[in-house]
């Protein structure tokens, strides 16, 4: 089954590489700053290296946002540049709705049904029935980044902050694509510029919206941190990761391969010293000097023009990772949370192995049985003629999740 990326443009093996990565970068960091006194994370404290690699893999989602970029508007940019018109909107959401949607809210049921009632009992629902329809509400809704009750997920599933990002992003690129057509350069600077304006409005301003979010709560007593908390993670924070990912998208299909030794070295200083806290940042929330260095390496990956990359990316256990990603971004912190409960399962140096083990079965089921067959059932998209670049793809991709 081909898909309205790969059917314009052809395959890109190290995609599916890039996405186990990041998935498994998320999962691991999950897993070291939840499961305080755990065997592992013990260990973890005598390699400061690695733990402070771990222990970044919140920057697992912001490559996430960059493969999105990137993948997503291909079809805008190889249509422009053959001079045909623009894909087709209602197709491009329609084709989004079988990629998300499907996991999504067989996730949402599992958690209000299973996950649940696991954490608080059976009779959850009676504490507090409000917050408990609210939150399904705006989960279902795709809105539960508007207020405090509902952006940590009920402690089940606090990873689910990323998806109405997602999900604004696609209702926005077709409308955003004519302007990185017509001028790439500038609109990636605005959105990069909108990026750092929001996330000091957040921190500092935004006095309107946090005193109404502060009445609101004013039950459950947020505070004003709070709610700047939440606000710092909306979508116009993540504008320029998006707009990062679109202009690597360019240089790729204008075959401007050369320069990725370069990008890897640099990418890699550049995030081992943001890592490190080498880089100054001018506010606590700022990414994009991180997401950037996870931009030079992306841009490495794909443009390179030798087999290693894609031995590595396009095969094996991380390609594996990366087709079952968007099942495993769903489940693995619930899983997590009703790990946290029974330690006794997989007790010493088998709880990651166990862990692991046990996420990697629920989301290949997830994407074998709820994934797949929403995705075999759409309409093959009339593709006018595929990039020439396809045939340097040594093998094929099998999923583009996000």
């Amino acid at each position: 089954m081909r898909d309205g990326v790969r059917a314009e443009v052809g395959d890109i093996p190290v995609l599916d590489g890039l996405r186990g990565l990041a998935v498994i970068w998320v999962a691991l960091f999950h897993f070291v700053v939840l499961r305080a006194g755990d065997t592992w994370v013990d260990a973890l404290h005598g390699m400061p290296a690695l733990d402070a690699l771990v222990r970044s893999g919140y920057l697992g989602v912001d490559l996430f946002f960059l493969l999105s970029g990137f993948l997503l508007a291909l079809p805008w940019i190889a249509h422009a540049n053959a001079g045909l018109p623009p894909p087709s909107t209602a197709a491009f959401y329609v084709r989004r709705a079988r990629r998300i949607l499907p996991a999504y809210y067989v996730q949402l049921a599992l958690a209000f049904l299973v996950a649940l009632p696991l954490l608080l009992g059976v009779g959850y629902w009676r504490k507090d029935l409000y917050v408990y329809l609210w939150n399904g509400v705006a989960h279902a809704l795709f809105l539960q980044g508007t207020s405090p009750l509902t952006s940590g997920s009920m402690r089940v599933n606090g990873a689910l902050w990323t998806l109405p990002i997602e999900v604004q992003f696609y209702l926005l690129l077709p409308l955003a694509m004519p302007l990185f057509i017509r001028a790439p350069w500038r609109t990636l600077a605005a959105a990069i510029a909108a990026s750092l304006a929001w996330q000091w409005a957040a921190a500092h301003d935004l006095a309107p919206l946090v005193a109404l979010e502060l009445r609101l709560g004013a039950h459950w007593r947020w505070t004003e941190a709070t709610v700047r908390e939440m606000l710092a993670a909306e979508l116009p924070a993540f504008l320029g990761h998006f707009a990062l990912g679109i202009f690597l998208g360019r240089a790729w299909l204008a075959r401007a391969r050369m320069g990725a030794p370069l990008a890897a070295m640099a990418g890699a200083a550049l995030l081992a010293a943001s890592i490190a806290g080498l880089v100054p940042l001018p506010l606590e929330h700022v990414r994009l000097v991180p997401s950037l260095a996870l931009a030079l390496l992306f841009h490495a990956a794909v443009a390179s023009t030798g087999k290693t990359a894609t031995r590595i990316l396009g095969g094996g256990p991380l390609a594996l990772a990366g087709r079952i990603s968007y099942s495993a971004y769903l489940c693995h912190l619930p899983i997590l949370a009703v790990w946290n409960t029974r330690p006794s399962i997989f007790p010493g140096w088998l709880s990651l192995p166990g862990y692991a083990m046990t996420v990697f079965t629920v989301s290949w089921i997830s994407w074998r049985w709820i994934e797949q067959p929403f995705l075999r059932a759409a309409p093959r998209p009339k593709a006018p003629a595929p990039f020439s670049g396809a045939a340097e793809a040594d093998s094929p991709a099998t999923g583009i999740p996000r």
